[in-house]
């Protein structure tokens, strides 16, 4: 491609010029941009952004070329560059996924803000092209420019350019929480209830506050983090994504590269960390990013925790203020002190999609005013919602099991009655040995080794869904003093349970024992709870108990041809 020279001249023309003469042209391929960018382009693209003062760090050189140059292997790189005459005045960094031919904004939902990059004055040509080459290239997807901040004119712009264009748009909208410094604020005050969880654990020993900047510090801190966050996804049943070795690359990349600022902080107890957030710092306001931490100690809340240090210590870490991104949970309401709308707009090159969606839309809004007027408010998002995220749980089992399999397990339980358990119980007396000369793979137990559960990369639904319950579960039963068991073979996950003893040391309990289908899930739970009684046995306890759920059938037969009894219910 023709080499981009950077100008020099960066004035703005008079008003009635901008429009005259407006153009652009695409680098479409990860090769054609990096020519560019060794020919000017980079330098024109930093010199944008600073002139733009609604950009953002998501729309910079400094994010999105490393984000392409890691994800090269899934998506092209369709840089839009806005020119008038000789001079570049707007550039949007978009790219197109190869397996779907999906159009988005360069690193699509990893940024939080997503807009144009234009000189002053030309905004309105830039959104033009932007839309105007989103039609052409018939990309099946609805163009999707958001979220955005409440100070850009983009929203109107695009409404402007659709009715031009007899285009099809449509707006939502989001809360975005932030802090800033304001005069007579006691975060002292605000935060008391923070100081109560921050005492714990400087009774426990020492707590500090770490700001990661060097290289060194950063490959230390950088692998637990990716492993605690992991884990938190699990627990919320959503998508592990630093599990990618891609996004790990361009952290780390992005961490090391002098074009960006990011803000890497820890907290830790007695040089264990509870807690780690990686943020990147635009005009000197840090912008979140999801903090990790350290589930064991989740009821004591460590994410807030390192925030609160954070704000309360903003000045001195040179920051002007802290923007939560968007959402409204309760977490982001307790930092900030003032809440702004985010917006964003999407352009629908079919009609057809665009009045899909509203019709969608106008039904859920229905449905939801209808059950807040007899339910209250709040009954929509705390009751319909989980329920409904049960019934996509549902789908997936039946796709899993077939309807038959899905009839057999039950999983249309009753509402109130929740499955029915069973008790098994043996002596040490009555224990026979265990045979594992006929298993394929040598198993490993690992106690309260959490990390253990990101060891499974299975499609099952139930077992998703039974290892999310784990996590979520490990926080309030290290509580009480009891140990999660891991079953290990050849590096994946097998099998895991729950267990402790009792305070006599006479009895020993072992609970919420599930298995990964792929290791034969019954014979590994049988091999998980053989060990872990096996080994209370050789601790002195002279009896344990294991709790079943009634449709764990053959593990109950298993274990009964091992010595345990079903005790009679109650």
């Amino acid at each position: 491609m023709d080499a981009i020279t950077a100008p020099a001249d960066l004035s703005v023309p008079a008003v009635e010029d901008l429009q005259a003469g407006v153009a652009s042209y695409a680098l479409t391929t990860l090769e054609s941009l990096e020519d560019a960018l060794r020919a000017g382009l980079h330098e024109e693209w930093r010199r944008l952004v600073e002139s733009d003062p609604r950009s953002s760090v998501y729309q910079g050189a400094g994010w999105c070329v490393p984000w392409y140059r890691c994800y090269a292997d899934a998506y092209d790189p369709f840089v839009i560059v806005v020119t008038a005459g000789a001079r570049i005045v707007g550039l949007v960094p978009m790219a197109v996924e190869r397996a779907t031919r999906q159009f988005a904004f360069a690193s699509n939902t990893m940024a939080d803000y997503r807009d144009i990059v234009a000189l002053p004055g030309y905004r309105p040509a830039v959104v033009r092209e932007l839309v105007k080459v989103y039609v052409s290239g018939g990309f099946r997807n609805p163009l999707e420019i958001g979220w955005l901040d409440p100070a850009s004119d983009t929203p109107a712009l695009v409404a402007g350019v659709c009715r031009e264009l007899g285009l099809r748009h449509a707006t939502r909208h989001q809360p975005c929480w932030r802090w800033f410094p304001q005069p007579g604020e006691n975060l002292q005050k605000k935060f008391s209830r923070v100081r109560t969880h921050l005492n714990y654990f400087k009774r426990l020993g020492d707590v500090s506050f770490d700001v990661i900047t060097d290289a060194a510090g950063w490959a230390s801190f950088c692998e637990e983090f990716y492993r605690q966050h992991s884990l938190r996804q699990l627990q919320a049943s959503r998508e592990v994504s630093f599990d990618d070795v891609r996004k790990q690359r361009l952290y780390d990349a992005v961490f090391t590269s002098p074009e960006i600022a990011t803000h890497v902080t820890a907290c830790r107890v007695n040089g264990r960390m509870i807690s780690g957030h990686v943020g990147l710092v635009w005009r000197d306001v840090l912008m979140l990013g999801a903090p990790s931490i350290s589930l064991e100690d989740e009821h004591r809340s460590p994410a807030v925790i390192l925030m609160t240090w954070i704000i309360q210590n903003a000045a001195q870490l040179g920051l002007a203020g802290f923007d939560l991104t968007i959402g409204e949970s309760e977490f982001k309401r307790r930092l900030g002190n003032q809440c702004v709308e985010l917006t964003t707009v999407d352009v629908f090159g079919r009609s057809r999609d665009f009045y899909l969606r509203s019709a969608r839309a106008r039904v859920v809004d229905s449905a939801r005013r209808a059950v807040e007027s007899v339910a209250g408010e709040g009954a929509w998002k705390h009751r319909i919602k989980p329920v409904a995220a049960s019934l996509q749980y549902k789908r997936k089992r039946v796709a899993e099991l077939g309807l038959l399999g899905t009839l057999g397990k039950a999983i249309s339980a009753v509402p109130g009655h929740p499955p029915r358990e069973m008790v098994l119980s043996m002596t040490k007396d009555a224990c026979l040995p265990l045979d594992t000369e006929s298993d394929p793979a040598p198993y490993q137990l690992h106690d309260n080794r959490l990390e253990d559960l990101l060891l499974w990369g299975g499609t099952s639904a139930s077992t998703s869904s039974s290892i999310a319950a784990c996590a979520a579960a490990y926080g309030r039963n290290r509580a009480a003093g009891h140990t999660l068991h891991t079953l290990v073979a050849d590096g994946a996950l097998a099998a895991w349970c729950f267990g402790h003893a009792d305070e006599a040391g006479r009895e020993a309990v072992v609970y919420d024992v599930a298995g990964a289908p792929e290791f034969s899930d019954r014979r590994a739970c049988e091999i998980l709870v053989r060990r872990v009684v096996d080994r209370h046995f050789g601790a002195g306890i002279s009896r344990a108990r294991v709790v079943l759920l009634e449709e764990q059938r053959t593990l109950r037969r298993a274990l009964g041809a091992a010595g345990f009894r079903v005790e009679p219910s109650a």
